[in-house]
């Protein structure tokens, strides 16, 4: 009857050292490094809009220069008498207008750029991801068979096999 208890135990201790061995792996996290990625997303969004907000206020710093301009140009016409009707004088002004609303554009384009490779840099940091590199490590039978946790568990159910019999 004794040497059944003890096959009992030896049955017991190797059937949990195999349990407890089949879910002792860890994975750690290697090589973890702070995702900057949103971050980065936000900043190149903020110099996107500034890079729009630059262009808008280029372009009505634009549009008031040429308005003055303009009114310049009319009172001097009318201060020398010209009409402006028709003629030499009502073409200078469309030209005027016409070669400001070209640097308008010029300075809208060039801000759209600019906001362009802004929002790219955003879109590109928003889609980088971390992914960590993961090292898997079973524990080996020796560190099972001496792990206190273990040897505890084994020897409490060795006991509570005894204890039916």
């Amino acid at each position: 009857m004794c040497s059944l208890g003890v096959a009992s135990l030896l049955l017991a201790t190797a059937s949990a050292a195999a349990a407890n061995n089949q879910s002792s792996g860890s994975i750690k996290a290697t090589g973890a490094v702070a995702n900057t990625a949103p971050i980065d997303a936000y900043a190149a969004r903020q110099k996107a809009d500034h890079a729009r907000a630059e262009g808008d206020r280029k372009i009505n710093q634009e549009r008031r220069k040429y308005l003055q301009s303009e009114g310049r140009t009319q009172s001097t016409f009318a201060a020398n008498g010209v009409s402006l009707a028709s003629g030499s004088a009502i073409d200078l002004l469309v030209n005027n207008r016409a070669i400001a609303k070209e640097q308008m554009s010029d300075i809208r384009y060039e801000s759209d750029m600019t906001a362009w490779e802004y929002d790219m840099s955003r879109t590109k940091a928003e889609s980088r991801s971390l992914i960590p590199t993961q090292d898997y490590s079973r524990e080996s039978w020796s560190d099972t068979l001496t792990n206190p946790v273990f040897v505890i568990g084994t020897a409490q159910k060795a006991i509570s096999l005894f204890g039916r019999e």
